[in-house]
């Protein structure tokens, strides 16, 4: 772990976590839909990592990596993965679903490329 990084991120995530866990235990109760319940807590939690990416330490640690780098790589994946699943349950076909889960995992290169560019 860098040695500037904030500590609060801990208590934030399991404040989003808890908020996933709730917006999908809803949505489940009214819909009894359990598939796109855990869509919407991946796409919660995941939308907070990608938004907690931008305020966490960019320092590199022993490894060479970084907590802002972690967090915008399971952020986005939680995207992928969560929206796919959500994109699953309400579209005709495979197809979509992963196409939307490709799309993001581009958008996430595209992303690692202009932060190690900009860096």
């Amino acid at each position: 772990m860098a040695e500037e990084t904030q500590k609060s991120f801990g208590k934030m995530t399991i404040i989003a976590i808890l908020l996933g866990a709730i917006v999908s235990l809803v949505y489940y109760y009214y819909t009894s839909n359990w598939l796109p319940a855990i869509g919407l807590f991946l796409l919660v939690v995941g939308v907070y990592e990608l938004l907690s990416s931008f305020f966490r330490s960019t320092q590199d640690d022993r490894w060479g990596t970084n907590e802002s780098g972690a967090a915008a790589l399971f952020g986005f994946l939680m995207v992928a993965a969560g929206g796919a699943i959500v994109v699953y349950q309400y579209a005709d076909s495979i197809i979509i679903p992963i196409v939307f889960a490709l799309v993001v995992i581009i958008l996430y290169v595209v992303y690692s490329l202009f932060r190690k560019r900009n860096a």
